[in-house]
């Protein structure tokens, strides 16, 4: 059975704004960096952002995930995943505004493609709500919408439906399907990320509930290099692909002890980092065999 850090590293596949850079230049709003003096190796009072621009990690059972973060000038524009039974692909799209407005995913796994296609809407500058569509060989396999709640700049609520047609009877649903992210904070950093599905109407099609929570502790005054992919990216991945920690992206900083309990199970895990001269780090080993490497431009 994988290792319980398999969920926490965006997995969670059912398949931003502008990146509102704050007055630092880093693509998270409402969030500061923790610039005091680091005690560890890095230095927790560099100023200078990077731009992540590949990560590759081996879990505990050998298996192996390359994910490239592509950009056109300093917008992310596509992220390409490698992983040990396919690949995925998201294609960003932005507005005159600098906001990303459409994603189209394309995941590739044991032989099947499917393809997501992602619409999403603003307010006030934040975003909102994303509706789209899932298709497999020209077949819609199922309708989705996601509206992601606030709390001053802070996400406290994403949640997702999926709607699965009946072949059999056009415009007829026989499922809805709902995941729930819901996360708390301790300053500036996830406390609490504890994500739950729920088969929302019966019919023929049922599907047991997930739960996994995830208390998040003891982190780093390091930059987390998931904050600086756009906000928007980072609120849908959790949900949408597997290319990243999801909304682990959300926090300033790095996590270096995590409890996750998923069904039935829990299982505490340390980290540690090795980190460069401007504060991010370019390694990631957990004390269960995992491991990732952090390349940026």
């Amino acid at each position: 059975m994988k290792n319980i850090l398999y969920y926490i590293f965006g997995f969670f596949i059912l398949s931003s704004c502008s990146p509102n850079q704050d007055v630092n230049g880093d693509f998270l709003r409402g969030v500061e960096y923790d610039t005091s003096t680091n005690t560890g190796s890095g230095n927790g009072g560099s100023t200078t952002t990077r731009f992540l621009s590949k990560v590759s990690g081996i879990d505990s059972d050998g298996e192996r995930t390359t994910v490239d973060y592509i950009y056109t000038g300093s917008k992310l524009t596509s992220v390409k995943s490698q992983f040990d039974d396919g690949n995925e692909n998201a294609v960003l799209t932005y507005n005159s505004n600098n906001q990303i407005t459409h994603m189209d995913i394309t995941n590739v796994e044991s032989g099947e493609t499917k393809l997501t296609k992602l619409d999403l809407v603003y307010d006030s500058g934040k975003l909102k709500s994303v509706s789209g569509t899932t298709e497999s060989g020209g077949t819609l396999l199922y309708k989705s919408t996601t509206d992601i709640t606030y709390s001053g700049e802070k996400v406290t609520k994403v949640l997702t439906k999926m709607n699965a047609e009946d072949p059999d009877n056009p415009g007829q649903f026989i499922l809805e399907y709902e995941v729930t992210s819901n996360l708390t904070y301790a300053g500036n950093n996830i406390s609490n990320w504890k994500l739950a599905t729920t088969t929302a109407s019966a019919g023929p099609i049922t599907i047991p509930p997930i739960v996994i929570e995830s208390a998040l502790s003891n982190y780093d005054t390091n930059k987390n290099p998931f904050a600086s992919l756009p906000l928007a990216y980072n609120i849908l991945s959790t949900h949408y692909n597997t290319s990243n920690q999801g909304m682990l992206g959300l926090s300033a900083n790095n996590y270096k002890t995590v409890k996750v309990t998923a069904m039935g199970m829990s299982q505490s895990l340390t980290m540690t980092y090795q980190y460069n001269s401007d504060s991010y780090p370019t390694e990631m080993t957990s004390n269960a065999g995992d491991k990732l490497n952090f390349q940026y431009k």
